[in-house]
């Protein structure tokens, strides 16, 4: 049994869908818990999972855990796998009360913030705990999971998202959404909300004219008072999250990540998979994904001087610029596929449930 908490939109949410239609292609057969009316529900039931929407409530930890034994004694599993937060504490409060009767797995796809004594609890109660790069397993080992419980098993890429057609309608459409000009060099950043004001503070000392596309971002007050000081050379366009980002891809110049917080970025893994030079924070899984310098360039975190001198480096030297991003397309497209993360996940599986 996959269980998420999480509704759509978050490339977490991405990588738990297909890691399970995977496992379900290559012989498991998964139960599928997540929200109601969401949208990976409908994407889920599309792709052919047994689904069992749960609404699981945020503080509610003793609730959401007596509605996923009501439904673990409905439908038995031969072993539970935890896929976001809300889950992961019901679960380990199930574990811990002696009411889950299988094997409980935890993936980590985001770097931690829990506190040490809740990671120490979640790492006693689980059988494995899955920390989707370097750097989430490091961080979860600082805050008390034991080394012997980790097991770094990456996001894979999702072919289908990034190797569908894609029309020159679709292409003119989003030129005219953000008002593309071939005259200037387009910088996407496409993520909720993470950090997106170091870039465009930077913006503010780099002199090629550039327009700046942002999707993903709510409304922003804080955002929109450093827009209006943006130097009159540059342009931003900010939208709100949509699925169907793939075509604004062939428009963009460079592809940004600024967020200190990624444990291993789908959004940043589809544009080095598409041939895109991308510039990320040199934190979380990123320092996964990224050599410094050969599939793309990582920017101390947080340091708007450092984000303007690099993007002001490969707007300058657009060869430097695509041999990085020919790099990166091997490094996604070979390093992490997606077969290989279902492969490494059943063995994990097997290995847990011969113990068991």
């Amino acid at each position: 049994m996959q269980v998420l908490h999480q509704g759509g939109g978050a490339g977490s949410v991405t990588s738990t869908l297909h890691l399970s239609l995977g496992l379900e292609q290559a012989g498991f057969h998964v139960r599928f818990v997540c929200p109601p009316n969401s949208e990976v529900e409908r994407l889920a039931r599309a792709g052919g999972l047994e689904v069992h929407p749960v609404s699981l409530e945020p503080g509610a930890r003793r609730t959401n855990a007596t509605k996923l034994e009501v439904l673990l004694r409905r439908l038995p599993v031969d072993l539970v796998n935890s896929q976001s937060s809300r889950d992961r504490a019901a679960l380990a409060w199930l574990a811990l009360t002696r009411r889950l009767n299988v094997p409980l797995i935890v993936t980590r796809r985001q770097m931690p913030q829990t506190l040490a004594p809740e990671n120490w609890l979640v790492s006693r109660m689980a059988a494995r705990v899955v920390a989707v790069s370097r750097q989430v397993a490091e961080a979860l080992r600082r805050r008390g999971t034991g080394r012997k419980k980790l097991v770094v098993i990456p996001n894979g890429l999702i072919l289908s998202r990034v190797d569908g057609p894609v029309t020159t309608a679709q292409i003119d459409e989003w030129r005219d959404r953000i008002g593309w000009e071939l005259s200037r060099p387009t910088l996407g950043i496409i993520a909720r909300r993470k950090d997106q004001d170091v870039v465009i503070e930077a913006l503010g000392q780099v002199s090629t004219p550039v327009r700046l596309v942002m999707v993903g971002l709510p409304p922003d007050a804080r955002l929109s008072r450093l827009l209006a000081r943006l130097p009159a050379q540059h342009t931003a366009v900010l939208l709100p999250f949509t699925t169907e980002v793939r075509p604004l891809y062939e428009l963009l110049t460079l592809v940004l990540l600024p967020s200190r917080m990624e444990g291993l970025s789908q959004s940043l893994l589809e544009a080095m998979a598409l041939g895109k030079p991308v510039v990320a924070s040199a934190a979380g899984g990123n320092l996964d994904l990224i050599t410094d310098g050969v599939n793309g360039r990582l920017v101390p975190p947080q340091n708007s001087v450092a984000w303007a001198r690099v993007i002001e480096e490969l707007l300058s030297s657009p060869e430097a610029a695509k041999r990085l991003g020919e790099s990166a397309r091997y490094t996604a497209r070979e390093e992490y596929t997606l077969e290989r993360t279902v492969e490494r996940t059943i063995q994990l599986y097997r290995s847990v449930l011969a113990r068991s």
